[in-house]
């Protein structure tokens, strides 16, 4: 897998006048956080909220819990880091992260995801969950 190129081919026409389309990895980053909280029981990706939210308007820290790579056929390999709430069934919720976020990056690039790898760093109770939440509103103002 090569992370040395920050860009991922996405395709060229057919007799190649007009150029090439490329992917930043800090798009398809950016999806995959979204597509994550998206998902019922996952309450972060990487750090706290706090960070994760920021990390959206951050393209420094784009990266922060995810990880895109690709293989030598292009296909995608993400490595996922995620926070779930405290009583959610945890393979089941993840499966369920796999699921959804292979179809969303695969949806808006056109390009195959091979893998998405989820390591569940934590799990939250939901007054802590609140509590971030609260913190993070606080901080915007």
């Amino acid at each position: 897998m090569d992370q040395q190129e920050p860009t991922i081919e996405i395709g060229e026409d057919q007799d190649g006048s007009l150029g090439q389309i490329k992917v930043n990895h800090t798009v398809v980053a950016t999806i995959v956080k979204m597509a994550a909280t998206s998902v019922a029981g996952v309450v972060g990706v990487g750090g706290s909220f706090i960070e994760n939210v920021s990390a959206l308007f951050s393209s420094k820290d784009y990266d922060k819990g995810v990880r895109v790579s690709e293989d030598e056929g292009g296909n995608y390999h993400i490595e996922l880091r995620v926070h779930m709430q405290y009583g959610v069934e945890l393979a089941k919720t993840a499966e369920n992260l796999q699921l959804t976020v292979g179809k969303q990056v695969t949806n808006m690039t056109g390009k195959t995801v091979a893998a998405v790898d989820v390591i569940i760093e934590g799990v939250k109770m939901e007054e802590e969950i609140r509590r971030e939440r609260a913190k993070e509103a606080e901080s915007e103002d």
